[in-house]
């Protein structure tokens, strides 16, 4: 006895080319977040290399582009709870994408400070790896997570994430340290960077465990630099103003405090990077 014929006509699907798998990814929001951090990360190299004033401009539109995109993707796509979304001044604070975002404005319409670029190249470089981890070798190359590349890369991430935002910590409170020297020197737009990126660090460092390791060893290395013999009285004394100053501003928070308040479980989950 014969087979029926099928009503649905036998047709082969021919397999996707690697240039039309990368095709499909260029379609989505997610590529255009990775092209940013790429750019980031390939234009502030660049810099650091010629110090050219335009690639400066590039590097800080890659930066615009990937933190614009997140947090468009935060308040307007994600669903999430109210709260998450909210658009109160101390909640906004909580949010260290639109913290980054709104510092990369700034810098990017200030004069150039080469330092500025260090974190956010570093940021990218980790975002760059995992996309390419997680996505652009898996569905393009069709790399598996055993494979050599994929675990080098997953190897790197591992032990150097967690480190850089520790060592992140220390570069931007020296750029808060050399800012603060431009201003008292009257630099061209000094002040306004200054207030800008004091007022960025102060948010970081009510809401960041980085930024509050990288102050505590500070503050142990100039105690003990301070405390020598050598030093003037009068520079202790200085010193320990500033010191008494910083810890009475530390004590008044912008942002609400994360210990009473009542998170929900996927609002409050560690950021990868931006902790």
């Amino acid at each position: 006895m014969s087979a029926a014929p099928s009503s649905v006509p036998n047709q082969t699907i021919k397999p996707q080319t690697r240039i039309e798998k990368l095709f499909q990814l260029t379609k989505t929001l997610q590529f255009a977040w990775f092209c940013g951090h790429a750019i980031t990360l390939v234009f502030s190299t660049l810099y650091f290399i010629t110090y050219c004033p335009k690639i400066y401009r590039v590097a800080y539109a890659g930066v615009l582009e990937s933190f614009g995109i997140i947090t468009y993707q935060h308040y307007y796509l994600k669903q999430s709870s109210l709260q998450d979304r909210s658009l109160t001044p101390s909640a906004l604070l909580l949010n260290d994408d639109l913290l980054y975002f709104g510092m990369a404005f700034v810098w990017f319409i200030t004069p150039r400070f080469a330092l500025s670029l260090v974190p956010y190249a570093v940021f990218s470089l980790f975002h760059v790896l995992i996309y390419c981890k997680s996505v652009l070798l898996p569905q393009v190359f069709d790399m598996s997570p055993g494979s050599k590349c994929v675990g080098a890369i997953s190897n790197f991430i591992h032990q150097y994430n967690e480190r850089s935002m520790y060592w992140m910590g220390s570069v931007e409170i020296f750029t808060w340290v050399w800012l603060t020297l431009r201003a008292l020197l009257f630099r061209r737009r000094s002040w306004i960077v200054w207030l800008s990126y004091s007022f960025f660090l102060k948010v970081r460092f009510e809401n960041s465990k980085y930024i509050k390791s990288s102050f505590a060893q500070w503050r142990v290395r100039l105690d003990g630099i301070v405390s020598h013999s050598s030093v003037p009285p009068m520079v202790k004394q200085w010193y320990h103003r500033f010191e008494v100053l910083l810890l009475k501003v530390s004590r008044y928070r912008l942002s609400k405090d994360t210990t009473t308040a009542n998170p929900s479980p996927t609002t409050q989950a560690p950021r990868p990077h931006y902790q």
